[in-house]
């Protein structure tokens, strides 16, 4: 997987509390996916909403950044730009859990267990889904981003 290529960005984060809040989604994710208790997944929607949408940290990327300070443990910078992609797939992802809910409790419930998968992979294995999606689907088709800022 060292041939992966991922989109970057001038901001940095934590990689150990995304680490934590990608192994806490997957966690709620599950949760739902198996119990069918629906305001967890209007939860993660609405953190991903934050995260996507806004500049803030969203309550799970908190909870993760206070795990990290309550282990003792220094914090490992990493780029933003992978995260933000991965989370756009999360969005959409947990979006569409949340509108095939009143359709089907059950194409919701696997579209959620898909999304805590990829959680998973990210959160306890640090594979990134999004950066493979971003190699073999996202460049192929439309090509690296222009970086240089004059031909923008």
């Amino acid at each position: 997987m060292s041939n992966l290529i991922c989109p970057i960005s001038p901001e940095t984060i934590d990689k150990r509390a995304a680490r934590i809040g990608a192994a806490l989604t997957a966690t709620l994710l599950v949760t739902y996916a198996f119990t069918g208790v629906w305001p967890v997944l209007v939860f993660v929607v609405a953190d991903y909403v934050v995260r996507v949408l806004t500049p803030y940290r969203s309550p799970i990327a908190r909870f993760g950044a206070a795990a990290v300070k309550v282990t003792g443990l220094e914090p490992k910078r990493m780029n933003k730009g992978p995260k933000i992609f991965a989370w756009r797939i999360g969005f959409l992802m947990a979006l569409v859990a949340l509108v095939l809910l009143p359709v089907s409790v059950t194409a919701s419930a696997v579209v959620a267990a898909a999304l805590a998968a990829f959680n998973v992979l990210d959160g306890v294995f640090n594979l990134c889904v999004g950066c493979v999606i971003y190699t073999y689907v996202v460049l192929p088709y439309f090509g690296p981003p222009d970086l240089d800022p004059a031909t923008n």
